[in-house]
């Protein structure tokens, strides 16, 4: 069962690695569009265990990149953790 925490966190992520793409060079389209893809692909369930134990949206987003098959063959976890950390640079945006 899909919840409304679960969605607004969903669609925050999915907004985020949005404008990433945006603002990033064109040769990373398909990283970003991999993410999200995992993201969508992120069982309900998974997304409310890490919300009701207080992770942050950038470690759920790293969770996901680091346990997602298709990311993990495509890149090693070094781009993934610093994706996840150029992504998350937004939500700074943000708050400011």
């Amino acid at each position: 069962m899909t919840t409304f925490s679960d969605m607004n966190t969903k669609t925050f992520l999915l907004n985020l690695i949005h404008r990433a793409k945006l603002d990033c060079d064109k040769c990373l389209d398909d990283l970003f569009d991999m993410m999200s893809h995992a993201l969508m692909r992120t069982d309900p369930e998974e997304m409310d265990w890490c919300l009701m134990n207080d992770l942050m949206d950038d470690d759920i987003l790293l969770i996901i990149a680091l346990t997602d098959a298709d990311l993990s063959i495509n890149f090693n976890e070094l781009v993934l953790r610093e994706t996840v950390k150029y992504i998350m640079a937004f939500s700074r945006e943000l708050t400011h």
